[in-house]
């Protein structure tokens, strides 16, 4: 992996050339000491998905809007569920079945929403600041299967070569016909931002971070695992939010970075926390 990493050093090294030579203002460049510091993902395992248990996750809720489409969300307070933007825009709460509290996507108890809120400036640009909260209609009954995670401090790094847990009834492969009953769960590394930068220059900002096996590829987050938590450190720290098919080779997930100064405002000026 050693040529990789040395091409990714000179491409960055000519992006800042021309960032200077051309006086362009680049502000989701990344810098010169991310491109020559932060460490790069390139071990050789591939990280598969397997079978999970709520116990494990008791944050995690899925829900369907309209019938029509399914996304995961995560319960952050006994009256607040965190998710993504993308699932929660325009919403009519009254068309949302959100469950929590099992295994099984079909199951669990249903916990009825009074208000959703998606950030005001989700998509401007593209797929930036992919956040929403969603506020319960009763307080939610704690127990082992169901109790809220914790959040990050505002501007806590994500590292280049750690790991995350991400959990969800996403499609279990590319172009699979259905999504599974099953709670999945996966660990993937953080992609170092320059890596990063590589697969999604156009798209990416400061409000994003990815996770997968950069060269490899493998399991990652596919359709149906939208506005789940990425776990690091027992917080949620990163929300599902997009990316170039499903664990493919230069194309990691994409998350909404939680400690991110405009998403992590945004939820504590909704939620207090």
């Amino acid at each position: 992996m050693e040529s990789s990493e040395h091409f990714v050093t000179f491409f960055g090294l000519t992006l800042l050339y021309s960032q200077l030579a051309y006086g362009l203002d680049f502000s989701n460049f990344p810098t010169l000491e991310e491109f020559l510091k932060e460490p790069m993902v390139n071990d050789d395992r591939i990280v598969g998905g397997q079978e999970a248990f709520i116990d494990d996750y008791p944050h995690q809720v899925s829900f369907v809007v309209n019938n029509t489409y399914f996304c995961g969300g995560s319960i952050i307070s006994e009256n607040w569920i965190l998710t993504a933007a993308h699932c929660s825009q325009n919403v009519d709460p009254s068309t949302v079945v959100l469950r929590g509290g099992s295994s099984w996507r079909k199951n669990g108890t249903i916990i009825p929403i009074e208000k959703v809120i998606a950030h005001p400036e989700y998509d401007n640009p593209a797929f930036d600041k992919d956040v929403a909260v969603m506020k319960t209609k009763e307080p939610i009954q704690f127990s082992d299967t169901m109790q809220p995670i914790g959040l990050p401090s505002i501007d806590r790094a994500m590292r280049g070569g750690t790991e995350v847990s991400v959990s969800g009834w996403g499609r279990t492969e590319q172009g699979a016909a259905s999504i599974p009953e099953r709670l999945m769960d996966v660990r993937i590394p953080v992609v170092s931002y320059p890596e990063c930068f590589l697969s999604y220059f156009s798209v990416l900002t400061r409000n994003m971070w990815c996770g997968g096996n950069f060269f490899l590829g493998g399991q990652g987050t596919c359709q149906g695992d939208s506005g789940g938590s990425a776990i690091q450190d027992g917080m949620a720290v990163g929300i599902v939010s997009f990316g170039r098919g499903c664990g493919q080779s230069f194309a990691p997930s994409v998350f909404a970075n939680i400690a991110a100064p405009p998403i992590r405002n945004f939820i504590k000026e909704h939620t207090d926390l």
